[in-house]
């Protein structure tokens, strides 16, 4: 078993205490949006005792690390990152492709041949899921056409209107959100909008989308927004975010997991390059729920699966857990955690991770407060 440290990024969108809080360590002045935990190539963990990069570790051994058929599935390559996200300020609206899409893309720009540049970064899709740690906002999936027709005509603007017909005309979200990004929705529209906002239940979409309006003035993306569905998020649950699901995190602390990729398209509500055009071309434009893990309890221990084949997450609480062998990164969330494999025992301090290689075997998970293993599926649980 290995102490590893985490990558932080300090995106724009970030808190500035909440990270720096459970990690133990003192806060500054820029904000720290993510702590990642695994072997990304853009930010590896590093070995406490030797520095050493985890993907580096892994590519030494890949069959010990990740397990014969792991390594020989995914090559040298840990196949999915662990992150804790303090979102202070919506994240863009984006989609993630499908690995064939992901595959395609990112030959077609190594070549020159495709639309404008890195916008695949690697040849990996990006499933993800995220359990609240504190309380969440999250927009995910797309509504009725007829839920979303109905609060743009209650804007009572002349754009809006438009918008409306367009959405209804096309049965779809596709060609509503082409106009309003492309063509804008104007100031009297986002006016209207903040207005009904304040007016509205604050668990609704007029209110959720207004309140991207107060963080994006001016974005025509807070006017897509009202496409979504807004999901609130209490801690401990948790909401899966498939290729082609349009969403965009808006509040809270919470834990994701992902397969292992960096390949985001956005659209509106952010400062970063966007791509409507390849984000309608992404996008899976039908309404849908957003899509709930599957969450089996065994004692201490709650394990989430969903579709994706990359990862699952176990939330030991309070408790012990043993977990079959697997490659696993174990967070000390919060109280201590005892990791006992083989012969080997390490004591988590609160805001500590290890990683713990498939060669141990069984692990031994004992907590006084929560203890997160990210871990690959188990062989009872890739049919999920």
């Amino acid at each position: 078993m290995h102490l590893i440290s985490p990558v932080l990024r300090h995106y724009a969108w970030g808190t500035h205490e909440d990270i720096p809080r459970m990690l133990g360590v003192a806060a500054t002045d820029e904000p720290v949006a993510e702590a990642w935990w695994g072997a990304h190539d853009s930010g590896p963990s590093r070995l406490d005792a030797e520095g050493l990069p985890l993907d580096e570790l892994i590519a030494r051994e890949p069959a010990g690390m990740l397990g014969e058929s792991a390594a020989e599935h995914w090559g040298p390559r840990l196949p999915y990152l662990l992150k804790v996200l303090s979102i202070g300020k919506p994240l863009s609206i984006q989609v993630h492709p499908t690995l064939d899409q992901a595959r395609t893309g990112f030959s077609e720009e190594q070549r020159g041949t495709g639309g404008a540049p890195h916008h695949f970064l690697d040849p990996f899709h990006k499933p993800e899921m995220v359990v609240a740690v504190t309380p969440m906002e999250i927009l995910a999936g797309v509504r009725p056409v007829r839920d979303t027709a109905i609060d743009l005509r209650s804007l009572e603007t002349v754009r809006a209107s438009e918008l409306a017909d367009i959405l209804e005309a096309a049965g779809d979200i596709r060609a509503f959100i082409h106009e309003a990004l492309s063509a804008g929705v104007g100031p009297d529209t986002l006016d209207a909008l903040a207005r009904a906002g304040q007016r509205a239940d604050a668990g609704s979409s007029l209110a959720a989308a207004a309140r991207t309006l107060h963080h994006f003035p001016g974005d025509a993306g807070a006017v897509v927004a009202l496409g979504m569905h807004r999901v609130a998020l209490a801690p401990g649950e948790s909401l899966f975010v498939g290729a082609g699901v349009l969403h965009s995190y808006q509040s809270g602390l919470g834990l994701e997991i992902m397969a292992n990729s960096d390949n985001v398209v956005r659209a509106g509500l952010t400062p970063k390059p966007v791509n409507v055009p390849l984000l309608l071309e992404l996008l899976e434009p039908r309404e849908c729920a957003p899509a709930l893990p599957t969450v089996h309890s065994e004692g201490a221990a709650r394990h989430l699966v969903t579709e994706a084949q990359e990862f699952a997450l176990t939330i030991v609480t309070e408790g012990r857990a043993q977990l079959p062998a697997a490659p696993r990164i174990v967070l000390a969330l919060n109280g201590e955690a005892t990791l006992h494999c083989d012969d080997d025992r390490i004591v988590l301090e609160p805001g500590k991770a290890a990683f713990v290689p498939h060669h141990c075997g069984v692990l031994d998970v004992t907590t006084s407060g929560q203890a997160v293993v990210a871990r690959t599926p188990w062989e009872t649980e890739r049919h999920h």
